[in-house]
């Protein structure tokens, strides 16, 4: 693994993620088959506000995996609790840092949260298209429950 240490926090360190979030959407937006101009119009203020509106009535954390030299972030993971439900809210480790252990460590943090927590009712989504991703999701025991379809405004 590159030479990478990991912070963890809650909402004040959301803005640390802003620039990977938006590489992750121009991703989604590049292997979407159907919804690639809803994703375009995805900011991520919109995103933050969502992920803080689930902090009214539960938890949130942000785990960054930050490079020591230079110090900038490579990868992070948006985790929330409510209603007793945990769910992986967004996982993201630049391209350029892939296959390195990040992401596990990202997920692993994740999940011993969630444990701590007594939470044992853990999800994720995968966009249609992502789908090289759910071997990874796989390796800590995520499995496809249900396959969920959106009906297109602008057909």
């Amino acid at each position: 693994m590159a030479d990478v240490h990991f912070v963890e926090g809650s909402a004040e360190l959301l803005d640390k993620v802003g620039l990977l979030w938006k590489k992750l959407n121009i991703h989604h937006q590049t292997i979407s088959t159907h919804f690639r101009d809803s994703m375009a119009l995805m900011t991520f203020d919109q995103r933050k506000a969502s992920w803080l509106s689930r902090t009214e009535s539960g938890q949130l954390r942000v785990d960054i995996a930050v490079l020591r030299e230079p110090q900038e972030p490579i990868g992070y993971c948006v985790t929330t609790i409510d209603n007793n439900m945990g769910e992986i809210e967004s996982l993201f480790v630049d391209e350029a840092y892939r296959k390195m252990g990040s992401g596990t460590v990202l997920m692993e943090r994740a999940l011993n949260w969630l444990e701590q927590n007594s939470i044992t009712k853990k999800r994720l989504n995968v966009a249609v298209g992502n789908e090289q991703v759910l071997n990874f999701y796989r390796r800590f025991g995520f499995q496809p429950r249900a396959i969920i379809l959106e009906q297109r405004l602008n057909n």
